[in-house]
């Protein structure tokens, strides 16, 4: 994930034959593979997960709970996505700021304790529809709500909790728009287990997801929760500090593990999970013995079978995010930890692999070497830990890659065969993330000029993509895509590289993008970057990209991918946000 991007999600706030079931291989098959050979259980309380699950089709005879797969997979059997979204929860208190109270008078949850008050007020106008929303908490205080929200009626007491509906105006376009919830206690009173619910999400939902976020992964094998886990210099370290579910409001450590769990649960996709950079090992076997134990294989398999998955479950783990990356601190982290045993970690990379600069970098060779060594603990780990509950094979560690070139991912693999042995018996796939891109801004001024330079720049990945092929062969793993899609990004021509999203030669162009992917690798897995945008942002944040492959997860399915417009380049963003042509280029390859 490049700064850019990192950037936007700041500002933005943000088989056929039978049931395929986790933990057959961890591996590709041969035929998928190409030319590479190949402690914490939910209560009913906490964001009342469980109850059942399933996708929502997307133009196709989806099977939901009929005996046997459909006809025809409604799932791919190698493009997934990074799940980043607008609106992925049905309440929408997982996206709210804490309390203000004080830390010694907040509850182990982030509630005002007995006697204390506080208030919580989020920036959320932009990113809320208009509509009624059901609102509930438990506890005698009193809960106000302000701001783009306000109360309709009064409270009614049911099934222990107090309940009401508050009308909310959405404010696209526009920040500075603030949602407050205010707790106010006196005495022993308390207010607990707030919920504020979507517009059409009942008060007793028992499923965590916005039903419309599930709907749109539909078409996708597999789900990288890097995004959701706020990997990028990440400071979580210890298992207690764990984002959770019972927990009030967003946590700077990402998104509830339970949730994590739970959509692969209900879904039956693949997980990819990131492993934080300071997590202690004590914090790395909890979360492998967390997500062995959580993981309902059962349930994993029947949506697997209802949806015609042809490829084995995995959970695919990965150490960090972007290792190379010296804008993030995992790069420091690691390079510190490597510097500290010079002996093990040298720098020197003996390979053929270019380019000349990178494998002539010390440091960067060594943060290689570290990396993959942290990353074989890592898979022992969550391997042990998954063999208790007789799903090993489900474990697919996976090195990071850098697309400018195979000697990042060389430096690892030869670490791991000179320390431990064939890097195939610790390493699943090697991971690279090939946007594509124009070389500059002098063909961003119209669309007619912008995509033949990103089709360019597409078949310009051929000799790196080479590189990455012979590496596989050289090992035995698997070349797989952890990001990928167009990086159209900056002030320069925005207006035209926003209605290029939006543009039938963007759907053409992705065609271009992932025929090319599977002319080296075939169908090894591909994730797209990311899944949804949020539409209410501003424009001037859209200079920092336009990341989803939907504009948000309200889309109609049903229609934004047809009779998409050949742009002239004069619209307004706002006439043509009901296309979706990448989302759909990405749906088409269904069951490809």
């Amino acid at each position: 994930m490049s700064l850019e991007r990192s950037a936007c999600w700041m500002l933005s706030g943000l088989v056929l034959a039978g049931v395929v079931g986790c933990g057959s291989s961890s591996k590709e098959s041969p035929s998928d593979a190409g030319t590479a050979l190949q402690d914490g259980s939910l209560g009913a309380s906490d964001a009342r997960l469980g109850g059942e699950g399933g996708e929502a089709g997307f133009g196709s005879d989806a099977a939901g709970g009929e005996a046997g797969p459909p006809s025809t997979p409604t799932v791919s059997s190698w493009l997934g996505t990074n799940v980043d979204a607008d609106l992925p929860y049905a309440d929408v208190t997982y996206l709210m700021t804490g309390f203000n109270t004080a830390a010694a008078q907040l509850d182990a949850n982030g509630y005002p304790v007995a006697g204390a008050s506080g208030t919580s007020s989020t920036d959320l106008g932009f990113q809320l529809p208009s509509g009624t929303y059901d609102i509930s908490y438990v506890g005698t205080g009193t809960l106000a709500v302000s701001g783009i929200g306000s109360l309709v009626g009064s409270w009614q007491t049911v099934a222990g909790e107090q309940r009401a509906q508050v009308k909310i105006t959405g404010t696209p376009g526009n920040f500075g728009q603030f949602l407050t919830l205010t707790v106010t206690n006196t005495g022993a009173q308390t207010v607990t287990g707030i919920h504020l619910y979507l517009p059409g999400i009942d008060y007793d939902a028992t499923v965590p997801f916005n039903p419309q976020f599930v709907a749109t992964l539909t078409p996708f094998r597999a789900m990288r929760f890097m995004g959701w886990m706020d990997t990028n210099d990440s400071k979580l370290a210890d298992w207690s500090d764990r984002p959770a579910s019972s927990h009030f409001g967003a946590s700077p450590y990402g998104v509830p593990y339970e949730f994590i769990a739970e959509l692969i649960n209900e879904t039956g996709k693949d997980g990819w999970i990131n492993v934080p950079e300071l997590a202690t090992s004590s914090f790395i076997t909890e979360f492998a013995t967390f997500m062995a134990t959580n993981l309902d294989f059962t349930r994993i398999a029947a949506a697997r079978q209802a949806a015609g998955f042809t490829t084995p479950c995995q959970l695919i783990v990965e150490n960090s995010n972007e290792t190379w990356n010296t804008g993030f601190t995992a790069y420091a982290t690691f390079l510190a930890a490597a510097n500290a045993n010079a002996s093990r970690y040298t720098g020197t990379y003996s390979g053929t692999y270019g380019p000349s600069w990178m494998s002539g970098d010390a440091d960067l060779m060594r943060v290689g070497q570290y990396e993959a060594d942290r990353l074989v603990t890592i898979g022992q780990a969550f391997t042990q830990a998954f063999q208790a509950v007789g799903h090993a094979d489900a474990v697919a560690p996976v090195l990071s890659g850098w697309a400018l070139g195979a000697v990042y991912g060389d430096v690892g693999l030869s670490f791991i065969q000179a320390n431990y042995g064939a890097p195939k018996n610790y390493v699943t796939y090697v991971a690279l993330a090939p946007y594509f891109d124009t070389a500059d801004d002098t063909t961003t001024g119209s669309l007619a000029t912008l995509f033949p330079a990103l089709q360019a720049n597409i078949t310009s990945m051929d000799a790196v993509f080479q590189d990455f092929e012979k590496l596989a062969t050289q090992y035995g793993v698997t070349i797989a895509g952890y990001e990928g899609g167009q990086s159209l990004t900056g002030t320069t021509n925005e207006p035209i590289k926003h209605l290029a999203q939006f543009d039938i030669r963007m759907y053409q162009t992705y065609g271009q993008y992932l025929t090319f992917w599977k002319q080296h690798f075939t169908t090894s897995l591909f994730m797209h970057f990311t899944l949804a945008g949020t539409p209410g942002e501003p424009e001037n944040i859209y200079q920092y990209g336009f990341w989803g492959s939907l504009p948000g997860v309200a889309e109609d399915l049903s229609t934004c991918g047809k009779s998409l417009p050949t742009l002239a380049g004069t619209e307004t963003v706002a006439s043509v946000m009901q296309y979706c042509p990448k989302y759909q280029a990405l749906a088409d390859h269904v069951p490809q």
